[in-house]
């Protein structure tokens, strides 16, 4: 079974009284754990096989509560130590305390490996660019062959954002990877926190992805992905038009139209997801734009015209120029042999 690699942040918790003691109910009524650190109940009760934890905090954050038992046994000198450093508001935890904390936690959590990513406890704007790399970095802390697990419950509010986006630009890095989030919401009122799935946030994120490279470059492959659960005619044509741009096919694209056209008649809003009707209004639109009338003078050549000029749009060069090279030879071939549409040795021996 593939591991988690799970990803949380440490923050410093309820001003002066830390993190308070809670009851962290799983999804769909399941497992239960009390503790005051919602990490240490995503391991103690298995939500996800964890290979390996990114745990991402300030100098000053609440670093001590990783302690187990810290009071009367073998660890009371070094949570003292851990504690009365990041009480220090000045410089927080020393980089002695982190090194040793980071080898003594897989001891206190059943062999899993611990990452301690640490950065500045000011947030200021000067710190921000210096503060990033410290995100940009996690991705190549991952274990291998891992799905992620992101955990935004505590932290600093900055934290969760910045991982995010870290996250984003390295979306090639972790290709195959799935992602989940989650996040544990206390209710007052119940004594409860509610562990609630954000998993569908990074799988949007996919989707605006797919999208603007379509929008942009007219790739549609990771979008005809996104699109096929619930549109296959539409999947299919988006992976057909990405391979005619892709492969300089510009004389496929009358024969694709049909395909597109039949694609379109096939797709029923109802009960369909306001992106993907989106989706669809944009192949409408390229529809419209490269369908021409048989009966207009070199309607082929005339449809690759309108096609070679949205790839100059798209600010494909090269894929435009060769476009309008088929341009001319196809409204050469309509005019004087019909039959012989694409042959280029028959467009050379007129020349």
């Amino acid at each position: 079974m593939k591991g988690f690699t799970l990803i949380s942040c440490i923050g410093t918790g309820m001003y002066k009284s830390g993190y308070r003691q809670t009851k962290y109910q799983f999804p769909n009524k399941g497992k239960e754990c009390e503790t005051s650190f919602f990490l240490k109940a995503i391991l103690e009760t298995g939500y996800r096989p964890i290979q390996k934890v990114i745990l991402v905090g300030t100098r000053t954050s609440s670093w001590d509560v990783l302690i187990p038992n810290a009071s009367g046994d073998e660890n009371i000198d070094f949570w003292e130590t851990v504690l009365k450093e990041c009480e220090n508001k000045e410089n927080g935890i020393s980089d002695e305390s982190i090194a040793e904390l980071e080898s003594r936690l897989p001891a206190w959590y059943d062999g899993v490996l611990f990452k301690l990513a640490i950065h500045s406890h000011e947030l200021t704007p000067e710190n921000v660019e210096k503060i990033f790399s410290t995100y940009i970095d996690i991705p190549n802390e991952l274990a291998p062959e891992t799905d992620i697990l992101f955990d935004i419950t505590h932290g600093f509010r900055s934290m969760p954002l910045l991982i995010f986006q870290s996250l984003q630009l390295n979306a090639p890095k972790i290709k195959g990877s799935k992602v989940e989030l989650i996040y544990g919401e206390y209710i007052d009122e119940e004594k409860i926190s509610y562990v609630r799935d954000l998993s569908q946030y990074w799988g949007f994120y996919e989707i605006t992805s797919a999208i603007k490279l379509f929008d942009e470059k007219l790739d549609g492959k990771l979008l005809a992905d996104k699109v096929m659960p619930d549109w296959e005619s539409g999947a299919k044509i988006l992976f057909r038009l990405s391979e005619i741009v892709e492969d300089n096919l510009s004389l496929e694209m009358p024969e694709a139209l049909k395909q597109l056209k039949n694609a379109l008649k096939d797709f029923n809003e109802v009960g369909k997801s306001q992106w993907l009707i989106d989706v669809k209004n944009k192949l409408d639109e390229i529809y419209n734009r490269l369908n021409v009338d048989k009966n207009e003078k070199y309607p082929i050549a005339k449809s690759v015209w309108e096609y070679s000029k949205l790839l100059r749009e798209k600010n494909l060069i090269t894929q435009a120029v060769i476009a309008l090279h088929v341009v001319v030879e196809t409204a050469i071939a309509e005019k004087y042999d019909p039959e012989k549409i694409g042959d280029y040795c028959w467009f050379k021996w007129i020349f």
